[in-house]
């Protein structure tokens, strides 16, 4: 029988015990039967079988399960209801690891570009990226359009929507992909170097799909996707289309699963690993030090699990947010390596001599390192 392999870092609460509680979550993410009702031959062929056990401290353990590949029917939609979805109302499971391997190919199939094909495409080696966001809501395409200009013949590599532009009637999605998409080719007629400009195509899936098509048709370079709002498996679908356009991942609405230490996903199973097996090629997390901060470990770990070579998904680049100023970019730069994306907001916005010459100074620093 062919297994996958879930690690959990499994807290007793009082009075739990740690083969019972491994049982439930056996059982509970299987047949939701007590395992006396069960005859053995569907036990044996159905219910997730511990593989492994490790005493962290008195009441925590680090616990590996086996399920059974036939479980998941080759549905991304429930591969993820078994990876975590009864017992995500359960207290003390959390989820740091997977066995990708197994699933490879056969399931996920990870960034349709990765690291390498991005910066091909992009023409640039060597050093890291740079990112910035598009806002605030209530901008007109015309407005959007020339704060991307200014970013743009400034020499920011990639400029992406807030993802809190949607569709909405002061800046109607085709209105303002077409505005960007000119104003990012009226900045390279310029400078002789083009920015990639990401509009924001989150929504219900089906709009998902019709606004991807209709961005890469306008000229867009790739596109930005909530997948938490949109959907986990709408972003592996994505990334198979036959209009290959990079998908930059956003975070919303995920807090709760990375930011309670006792349940959930380790930030860097989530974003890291399991973001990138279903074809991220850029994730952006919350950057210690900004106002929805993980710790340095933390961010550490989500870069490593991004672009670990001994996973056989395409690299994703990590995309470090919040807290990046341009006076502490060269930092970030020495602590996180040249195959990072840098999201810079506010810093930018707020440069005493404006957008275009505080995204210079910014390539300029980039450039160098």
């Amino acid at each position: 029988m062919q297994t996958f392999t879930l690690t959990y870092r499994v807290r007793l609460e009082d009075e739990e015990q740690i083969n019972e509680k491994v049982e439930n979550i056996c059982l509970e993410q299987s047949v939701e039967l007590p395992l006396q009702v069960l005859s053995e031959s569907l036990a044996d062929k159905i219910v997730g079988q511990e593989t492994a056990r490790e005493q962290i401290d008195e009441r925590t353990y680090r616990v590996k399960i086996g399920w059974p590949t036939e479980n998941i029917g080759r549905e991304i939609a429930n591969f993820i209801n078994i990876m975590y979805g009864n017992i995500s109302l359960q207290p003390g499971i959390r989820i740091t690891d997977a066995g990708w391997e197994a699933l490879n190919g056969k399931l996920f199939e990870g960034p349709a570009m990765g690291i390498e094909v991005l910066r091909e495409k992009l023409g640039i080696t060597g050093r890291a990226l740079s990112s910035t966001a598009l806002k605030p809501v209530g901008k007109s395409p015309e407005e959007l359009a020339e704060l991307c200009y200014k970013f743009a013949s400034g020499g920011i590599d990639i400029i992406k929507d807030d993802h809190g532009l949607a569709n909405q009637s002061y800046a109607p999605f085709e209105d303002r992909v077409k505005a960007c998409v000119n104003a990012v080719g009226k900045a390279a007629e310029k400078t002789g170097c083009r920015s990639w400009y990401f509009p924001n195509i989150t929504a219900l899936a089906s709009d998902v799909i019709e606004r991807y098509e209709l961005a890469a048709e306008l000229g867009a370079d790739g596109v930005l996707l909530c997948p938490h709002i949109a959907g986990l498996a709408t972003m592996h679908q994505l990334a198979r289309m036959e209009t290959a356009l990079p998908v930059m991942a956003h975070p919303a609405f995920s807090g709760s699963l990375t930011t309670v230490e006792e349940k959930g996903l380790t930030p860097d199973f989530l974003y890291g690993q399991l973001w990138r097996a279903l074809g991220a090629d850029f994730v952006i997390y919350p950057n210690v030090g900004g106002r929805f901060s993980f710790t340095l470990d933390e961010c550490r770990a989500v870069n490593n699990a991004a672009r670990n070579d001994e996973v056989a998904f395409r690299r994703a680049f990590p995309v470090p947010a919040g807290g990046l100023k341009i006076d502490n970019i060269a930092h970030w730069i020495e602590t996180y390596g040249s195959d990072t994306v840098f999201l810079i907001g506010s810093s930018l916005y707020k440069h005493p001599e404006g957008i275009e010459s505080a995204s210079n100074e910014l390539r300029s620093i980039i450039t160098k390192k």
